[in-house]
């Protein structure tokens, strides 16, 4: 987990440091070109368009982004609405049943809350773990069942929420490795290295010299890729989907006493 953390705190401090550095190479073009040899430099109209251009760039990668997250959090409402379907279909039915369900929940909401703690990064464990899980409930439940009359409606009564449940976990899985596509990423980074320079020559060419804007384009640039990165990485990054409806749905479960007779 130190590799993560590490890659992720660098990137946080030399991409900050690489739009300086940017802007300080076209402080010393303007300078060594213009400035020092007396010549006027005029705009063409064509800096405002690229500007434009990487700001449209950033603004469609930082949405894209955007609705990843809102995915994950909406996989997680339906992993705790599938699990709260399958604790109260088991209520319904037998004891051994409700029993072998609310043991499977109860480990199941454990695992996930688990793998899903702050700064945390999940391997391919976590899912092995999961489809273990799920094939020892399984058969657990077919189990429960067997005997001289075996109820098999009793088992296709928890099939519909067990399947919801586990197709909402295993996207969730999926949906928290998804990242923003590298090539698009090192577009971005190249485009922002470019108007690094741009802003940077353009402040400096002019008869006097202007430092805001280009301190303005750093920090807007710098803090929107960052968050980019952030939203990417819902293992190490700052804003994560909220897991207090799984949170809930376990709370729930625990404050039923163990030996409570299904409704």
């Amino acid at each position: 987990m130190a590799h993560p953390w590490f890659e992720f705190l660098w990137f946080a401090l030399a991409y900050p440091a690489s739009l300086v550095a940017a802007v300080a190479v076209g402080y010393a073009v303007a300078e060594v070109q213009y400035r020092r040899r007396g010549r006027v430099w005029k705009p063409s109209g064509i800096e405002s368009a690229l500007i434009t251009v990487f700001g449209l760039l950033l603004s469609f990668t930082l949405l894209s982004s955007n609705n990843a997250y809102k995915e994950r959090t909406a996989l997680v409402h339906q992993s705790a609405g599938a699990a709260a379907e399958l604790y109260r279909e088991s209520q319904l039915l037998p004891a051994p049943v409700h029993a072998t369900v609310r043991a499977f929940t109860r480990q199941f909401l454990a695992l996930e809350l688990g793998a899903h703690r702050p700064g945390q990064a999940r391997g391919p464990g976590h899912i092995r773990a999961l489809a273990g899980l799920y094939q020892r409930a399984w058969q657990q439940l077919r189990d429960s069942l067997r005997g001289p009359a075996p109820r098999a409606a009793d088992l296709r009564q928890l099939l519909p929420a067990l399947n919801r449940l586990s197709a909402a976990t295993e996207r969730l899985h999926y949906a928290n490795q998804e990242r923003t596509p590298a090539s698009i990423m090192a577009l971005l980074l190249v485009s922002s290295w470019a108007i690094g320079v741009l802003v940077g020559f353009t402040n400096s060419a002019q008869e006097a010299r202007h430092y805001f804007v280009p301190a303005l384009f750093i920090v807007i640039s710098a803090l929107t890729v960052q968050a980019i990165r952030d939203l990417d990485n819902p293992d190490l990054g700052v804003i994560r989907p909220s897991y207090g409806n799984l949170q809930d749905v376990q709370r729930a479960i625990e404050q039923e006493p163990p030996g409570a007779p299904p409704h």
